[in-house]
């Protein structure tokens, strides 16, 4: 997490393009659905800064520990927009880790 009004930007070069990511690092509110057949969580919308943006396609979920905490991060699309997402299962909070909207740097 970067220290306090700190913005860190990471380049994530594909074979053909080069994508901004922004640091976000902020709460967030996040619907989600379980499905209990496949045992996954897939977030649905996610509520920032007073705007609303839906899910439309879930690329990557990949699970961390951090010490005894397990924590599940979430790449995830609206079709403009990129979102990392990290879920925290000790306290159930959701955070928006980065964005990208797609243009190169």
């Amino acid at each position: 997490m970067p220290l306090h009004g700190e913005q860190l930007f990471t380049i994530l070069v594909n074979e053909s393009s080069q994508h901004m990511y922004e640091a976000i690092y902020e709460k967030i509110s996040v619907l989600s659905l379980f499905d209990h057949e496949k045992g996954v969580v897939i977030p649905k919308k996610i509520r920032w800064k007073g705007r609303i943006y839906t899910i439309i396609k879930l690329s990557y979920h990949h699970k961390i520990r951090q010490g005894q905490n397990l924590l599940h991060i979430f790449h995830v699309t609206d079709g403009v927009m990129d979102f990392r997402l990290r879920l925290d299962t000790h306290n159930l909070h959701w955070m928006l880790e980065e964005i990208s909207d797609g243009t190169s740097s």
